[in-house]
């Protein structure tokens, strides 16, 4: 039987995404349970599913209908409630390691709290790609069907054996004060105990799950969603800080002066501790990252190597490369954890990481040292869905004409004949009617003469450029 028609667009390129609030929500309780059956059938070889959720307040309606057709489409249910992304990801692994198990995480990452959304794991805890989450969306419209029996649903709360884990892998050498931001998302639950569990002492704000109003978006991408913790960080006197978006798998920087860490100098910092211990290793970029970042892994011994944007599509390039590191522009850093085995990008666990770094270490002076360029924030620039991959691909085409040009992920344009060491990134959006523009130089000069070539490479396709033009590079 056909089922009922739904909003296809909420099944995007990382995971399932959409308003959850109000008359307009396309993410119902009972679409939910739908995805979740449809989900099901596509995970042939699993048994059982870890089920997790943040803390918005759509989460547990949605969260009790996805484990209903779970239990209706004959699979067992392992409910965790409340959990970061990343401590779904590991339960899953855990226990998948005894009895074939899948995981399914009810949230909408660091979107707006009318947001929703679900991410779905196969049994080794990757994500669903692309085209599984595609193929979701397919399997409901030819219908689904539940299943021969009726799932059994258990409950179980993996945090104190996830803290232990923890605090058996990071041990602080001397005490630190650790200030804390989890912008009253769910990384409330495990941040502040498991940098306690290293022995570290914690002071927070913005940890109170139950918070109706939050004062910033829980993401610490951004360095405005980064200004409170800073400013805390400096009048408290902690030794530094750490901001988590809403599901806990991106992680902000603050050192102990007060001064932000760009996502760039963190992907450079932990890549200089990882070739420390793996020397000559392969690290994982994505395209966004800055040269300095390449320069700093090179003059470190290793390799940066490119991969597509996104956590799910970054995860996939690293286990398809046998690379056990990396990071990319948005505050994601991945590892590859041998105890329970997968790739994680948790961010409490790269916290617990870097507070140990601290705790031997200048921390101040190895970030001083990373090399910083004149780089822009992302710059949106308009482009309709149904033509946005098409101009990307013309572009593409283009600029290679004329420049080396890395196609992985749309076009990374190297200027470095124009200047040296500059790029350009142009490259169209997985999840809105954008390109996305990011421009790269050593100098102001030099960031200007960049600036002007891509807005010319933007005009050839008939594209206003007035944005990236009047964007200056970031502080």
């Amino acid at each position: 039987m056909i089922e009922s028609p739904f909003p296809r667009e909420i099944f995007r390129a990382y995971d399932i995404r959409g308003r959850a609030l109000g008359a307009h929500a396309s993410l119902t309780p009972d679409l939910a349970m739908r995805i979740a059956t449809a989900f099901a059938g596509l995970v042939d070889s699993a048994e059982r599913v870890v089920v997790g959720g943040d803390c918005r307040p759509t989460t547990p309606a949605l969260q009790q209908a996805a484990i209903a057709g779970l239990l209706d489409a004959g699979l067992d249910v392992v409910d965790i409630g409340r959990a970061p992304s990343p401590l779904v990801y590991w339960a899953t692994a855990q226990l998948t390691q005894k009895r074939a198990t899948a995981g399914l995480v009810v949230t909408a990452s660091h979107n707006p709290a009318e947001d929703n959304g679900i991410k779905l794991l196969h049994t080794d805890a990757m994500p669903f790609s692309p085209d599984d989450i595609q193929a979701v969306a397919d399997r409901m419209v030819s219908g689904v069907r539940v299943g021969p029996r009726q799932g059994d649903r258990s409950l179980w709360s993996p945090r104190t054996d996830y803290v232990r884990s923890l605090a058996e892998s990071f041990p602080a050498r001397r005490p630190l004060r650790v200030a804390i931001d989890p912008g009253n998302g769910v990384s409330t639950v495990t941040a502040g105990p498991a940098l306690r569990a290293i022995g570290c002492e914690v002071i927070a704000i913005n940890d109170d799950p139950e918070e109706p109003d939050p004062p910033h978006p829980a993401d610490p991408q951004h360095a405005g969603n980064v200004a409170q913790l800073a400013q805390f960080v400096a009048e408290s006197g902690a030794d530094l800080g750490f901001a988590f978006d809403g599901d806990g798998d991106r992680l902000g920087l603050v050192d102990r002066r007060g001064r932000r860490a760009t996502p760039d100098q963190v992907l450079a910092l932990l890549a200089e501790d990882w070739l420390a211990q793996h020397p000559g290793a392969d690290i994982h970029v994505d395209v966004k990252t800055s040269q300095a970042v390449i320069d700093h892994i090179t003059h470190m011994g290793g390799r940066a190597r490119f991969g597509p944007v996104g956590h799910s599509l970054g995860k996939f390039a690293m286990r398809e490369r046998a690379i056990d590191f990396g990071g990319e522009a948005s505050t994601h850093y991945y590892y590859r954890i041998d105890d329970p085995p997968h790739i994680t990008d948790d961010a409490v666990s790269t916290a617990c990481r870097i507070a140990q770094l601290a705790s031997a270490t200048d921390l101040e002076s190895r970030l001083d040292r990373i090399p910083r360029y004149r780089i822009s924030p992302e710059v949106k620039i308009p482009c309709p869905d149904v033509r946005k991959h098409a101009v990307a691909d013309t572009i593409i085409e283009d600029a290679r004409r004329i420049w080396p040009v890395n196609d992985i992920d749309g076009a990374r344009v190297d200027l470095s004949d124009e200047a040296d060491g500059a790029w350009c990134l142009i490259r169209a959006s997985n999840t809105t009617p954008v390109l996305t523009v990011l421009i790269e130089a050593r100098t102001d000069r030099e960031y200007q003469q960049v600036r002007a070539l891509t807005a010319g490479i933007l005009t050839e396709q008939g594209l206003d450029p007035s944005a990236l033009v009047s964007q200056p590079p970031l502080a």
